[in-house]
């Protein structure tokens, strides 16, 4: 049996995550792939958590198939290390479907863009360069660098002089590009559960992500760790997107925006203020509303993904007759993106090494049972 390229994306992933939710796993494999690799004792199966993860015998596999080029994470056992270890890779996963290359060992990587580095690469070799942050990636999009953060209802606080601080001290070569954060989540909805809770007590340095998101001075763009949110990212980086997007969007309608509100706005359609919404910048596009309301416009224009509008934007700002609400067409999207608006999937061909060699499947050994529950 030879490795396809479907099946070493999956073995990375769960080198780089350790835990993948079987669900999610099948968006590079299918069942049957997973039962072979399972098969061939490289796989097993999670028994608390369901999900899948490497055997001995698959770590030890990788590794000699890439030497010094898979992460050597700490091993986690713990419950709630465990689902962190699961919400990284929903993340992980998302990025790698929008085309991105999330299998980077070093910082220096995030150079190239797109590109996502986890956190969790080098808090586990000696001196933690991230301390108690909470940064889960750095991703380098088009023209753009942002800190990601996974934020669900119940994720708990930050310290957001911290969280600035060492987001400052890992992107330093990443200069001059624009600094932004992205907080992600299973859903829009779950993220946005979290951000709207009530205001905190003001007695420790630690506060909720809600009041992070209120008083950060950086961009921040809300992710959605699935279909919708890999094209979103794959959106993001192209060097500036908005514009271009706005234009595609908008054709002959399209009149630039008043030089004063460039910030907020991406264009004036039809007599209102338009902004281009695809990456979710909602503090952005509530400081439109205000320069809306400041010139005695009743409503803003703005365009987004299908995905984005349906969970957020129609019933937050169309239904309460604060914005008209568009979706992107195909047509829009492919024109910025040089092509069809797919993600990416990994081909059935055989994987090839560096140097171009195929690589076998190891023998499966007699006792099946490194491919059962663990």
């Amino acid at each position: 049996m030879l490795f396809s390229e479907r099946d070493m994306a999956a073995l990375r992933l769960l080198c780089w995550c350790q835990y993948v939710r079987p669900e999610e796993l099948r968006y590079l494999v299918t069942e049957t792939e997973v039962k072979n690799l399972m098969c061939l004792g490289l796989v097993k199966r999670h028994r608390s958590s369901g999900a899948y993860a490497l055997t001995l015998q698959g770590r030890s596999f990788m590794t000699e198939l890439f030497p010094g080029g898979i992460p050597d994470l700490a091993e986690t056992y713990h419950k709630d290390a465990i689902q962190r270890r699961l919400r990284i890779a929903r993340l992980a996963l998302t990025a790698y479907l929008s085309g991105a290359h999330i299998f980077t060992t070093s910082i220096e990587e995030l150079s190239a863009s797109p590109t996502l580095f986890l956190s969790a690469i080098t808090r586990s070799r000696g001196t933690n360069p991230w301390g108690s942050t909470r940064i889960a990636a750095l991703a380098h999009l088009g023209d753009l660098v942002c800190a990601v953060h996974y934020v669900c209802p119940g994720i708990g606080k930050v310290a957001l002089t911290d969280e600035l601080t060492a987001f400052t001290n890992q992107a330093a070569s990443l200069r001059p590009l624009r600094r932004g954060m992205i907080f992600a989540g299973g859903s829009y909805a779950e993220v946005l559960a979290e951000l709207d809770g009530p205001p905190p007590s003001k007695d420790t340095k630690l506060i909720p992500y809600g009041e992070a998101y209120r008083c950060l001075g950086l961009p921040v763009y809300l992710l959605s760790c699935d279909l919708t949110g890999a094209l979103q990212l794959r959106l993001m980086a192209q060097p500036d997107y908005r514009r271009h997007l706005t234009k595609a969007a908008l054709k002959a309608q399209y009149h630039p925006p008043p030089e004063a509100d460039a910030s907020a706005l991406d264009a004036v359609f039809c007599g209102m203020p338009f902004v281009m919404a695809a990456d979710m910048d909602l503090r952005r596009i509530d400081a439109s509303l205000n320069i809306a309301r400041g010139r005695g416009c009743p409503q803003i224009a703005m365009a987004a993904l299908k995905g984005q509008a349906e969970a957020v934007l129609f019933s937050r700002y169309r239904d309460p007759g604060l914005a008209r609400v568009f979706v992107l067409t195909e047509a829009a999207l492919a024109e910025v993106l040089g092509g069809p608006p797919t993600l990416f999937v990994p081909p059935r061909t055989q994987y090839q090494t560096a140097r171009g060699d195929v690589v076998d499947a190891p023998p499966i050994q007699a006792d099946r049972k490194a491919g059962g529950p663990h």
